[in-house]
């Protein structure tokens, strides 16, 4: 596997965790959204700037929808998330507070893009410690 596939299987991995500890469910069409927006803005930072004008548009074409509707939905998992003190329980997890009981998707989507790179060095080594102990154990 090359370096750049593992880095996006990590991202992968470390996204679903977080979301996972916030309780947003991939039932949720905001699950795939916000994976989708934190993804991007992970890997181009500047798309943070300016969600509504870049991100979302990029998003919805993507998923072949209309861009209210990324925005709409992202919000509605974030409620759902609120409702089952994922936002709470997502705090204790990251050690840090949101700004706001319910964050904006604005919000939600740069703080974990920002979490997945400070984690990023803490998780491919959990991946490469897998995949080594998986080759001793063959």
């Amino acid at each position: 596997m090359n370096e750049a596939k593992v880095e996006e299987y990590v991202l992968d991995r470390q996204l679903t965790i977080y979301l996972m500890v916030l309780k947003i469910s991939p039932n949720l069409k905001g699950y795939s959204y916000i994976k989708s927006c934190i993804e991007k803005i992970y890997k181009d930072n500047s798309k943070k700037i300016n969600v509504n004008k870049y991100l979302y548009p990029e998003v919805a074409k993507e998923f072949n929808v209309d861009k209210s509707l990324i925005d709409r939905s992202m919000r509605h998992a974030i409620e759902v998330s609120v409702k089952r003190d994922g936002i709470r329980d997502f705090e204790r997890f990251a050690s840090f507070e949101f700004d706001r009981d319910k964050p904006t998707p604005k919000d939600l989507i740069s703080l974990l893009a920002e979490k997945a790179k400070l984690d990023k060095g803490k998780y491919l080594k959990k991946f490469y410690d897998e995949i080594s102990n998986e080759d001793k154990q063959d």
